[in-house]
């Protein structure tokens, strides 16, 4: 295999590997976010806003504000990336249920392995890159939460996850981690105004990212130029 074909080959893994990533990390912004490289958004880590109610941070988002530049996501937008969090289609967790508390509500647990140390469910890699608003523990485990308010199709909802952590490993203690998305009335107005460190609001800011076809075209462009280099070099190899 020549090197043109070689490059070829790296430039279009490459673009295969950006158009299947989910969720990247993203620091190109003042507060910390999170990119769904599916859809081009960037959601604000967990932890960046908890402690301020819904309204309060509402109230931050204009020009001047704490959180200029962000806004409030639709609750299209928040069920979406709580799909590609959730990969329900494509992970293989202990328990799974895509309409729990209604249609696309879902909520899914998945055991860590039993030895000390046990922090290995499917979403682990996931739960590192998004952050957590609030920490727990206790002699046998150690457990991060992250819940984040949005308004949804019934009112106020939320999603949420838990991540725990084995200390002992005892084979009778299984910890879970948690992912579930729920929309259903269950938070009356006294949230919007609730200021605790368990809670945050789910806000969202469009990235800039290049569609997978626009990468493979420009890829192919350089392989190509590259190669009518590498030919009009043996051109003129030949003629002298």
């Amino acid at each position: 295999m020549n090197n043109v074909v070689k490059g070829l080959g790296v430039l279009l893994t490459l673009a295969s590997m950006t158009a299947n990533a989910v969720l990247i990390n993203d620091n190109s912004f003042a507060q910390a976010g999170f990119k769904d490289t599916s859809t081009g958004l960037v959601w604000m880590d967990f932890g960046i806003n908890h402690g301020q109610s819904y309204n309060h941070v509402s109230s931050q988002l204009g020009a001047g504000g704490d959180y200029s530049g962000w806004r409030l996501p639709s609750a299209e937008e928040v069920y979406m990336l709580w799909d590609h969090v959730a990969n329900l289609d494509e992970v293989e967790a202990d328990f799974e249920s895509p309409d729990y508390y209604g249609a696309g509500q879902l909520y899914a647990w998945d055991y860590n392995s039993r030895v000390v140390g046990g922090d290995d469910s499917v979403w682990d890699n996931i739960f590192n890159i998004m952050g957590f608003n609030s920490a727990s523990g206790t002699d046998y485990m150690e457990r991060s939460s992250a819940i984040g308010f949005f308004m949804g199709h019934h009112g106020l909802a939320s999603v949420k996850f838990h991540d725990a952590i084995d200390k002992v490993g005892f084979p009778a203690f299984t910890h879970k981690d948690e992912v579930a998305l729920r929309d259903d009335g269950a938070y009356s107005d006294f949230f919007l105004g609730l200021a605790h460190e368990n809670y945050s609001t789910m806000l969202v800011r469009t990235a800039t990212v290049p569609e997978p076809g626009a990468f493979v075209a420009f890829a192919t462009a350089i392989v190509a130029f590259s190669w009518r280099r590498r030919q009009g070099r043996f051109g003129r190899k030949t003629r002298l």
